[in-house]
């Protein structure tokens, strides 16, 4: 597959990368500056600019000729209108007009729960709320949101609980991350949903299996 990752440099977006091209995709990896960003050393990984303060059209001439388009980017609290919800929402269109179908984007627990928002984070779920709001009820493409829970560094185990309720003690391993992006690129049938993730006791392989036997059901 041919995979777009946006926010590439980032610590979701570097493992996405690599384990992407591990596995044999072709992986081009979006970054703001090619030349100091560019950490992969595997030979399917290009490395190019892009920028989410970009007009959708540029952004759309550098994502055509792909298959997937994975948007794992954020601000860090710093500029969420721009680079959270309006840098994501241009990409979202730019995918459509490259006239890609599918799309996966990297929220957060509770964005889809207002009555949840609160503190510190509270501008930030909103703004993760409305790209996703805008995903969802304003474009056709076949997207998967992943709404991970608290996010460490620790080694992904290779197990986990999907679509469960958040929990506030519960955490994830952003490599368990990258690694249920990674399976869903190969697993076109996955398509319209929205998963929470978090470190759990299902093996990913066998909790992929069982989402996608419920969509088949559907």
């Amino acid at each position: 597959m041919k995979v777009f990752v946006i926010g590439a440099h980032g610590q979701i977006g570097q493992r996405t990368v690599e384990k992407l091209a591990a596995q044999g995709d072709q992986v081009t990896a979006g970054v703001r500056d090619p030349e100091t960003q560019a950490v992969s050393k595997q030979t399917n990984v290009d490395y190019v600019a892009f920028d989410l303060n970009w007009s959708e059209a540029k952004m759309a001439t550098t994502l055509s000729h792909h298959d997937v388009v994975i948007f794992t980017a954020g601000s860090a609290g710093r500029e969420l209108l721009k680079i959270d919800l309006d840098g994501a929402v241009k990409t979202m269109n730019a995918t459509e007009k490259a006239g890609i179908k599918r799309y996966f984007l990297v929220s957060s627990v509770d964005a889809n729960h207002p009555e949840k928002w609160s503190g510190s984070l509270h501008d930030y779920f909103i703004a993760k709320h409305y790209a996703d709001e805008w995903l969802t009820h304003r474009t056709d493409l076949d997207y998967v949101i992943i709404r991970p829970v608290a996010l460490t560094n620790e080694v992904g185990s290779g197990a986990v609980d999907l679509d469960h309720h958040s929990d506030l003690s519960a955490s994830v391993s952003r490599d368990n991350v990258a690694d249920l992006l990674v399976k869903l690129v190969h697993r076109p049938e996955l398509k319209q949903l929205e998963i929470t993730v978090s470190d759990g006791g299902q093996a990913l392989d066998q909790a992929i299996d069982e989402l996608s036997s419920k969509a088949w059901e559907l």
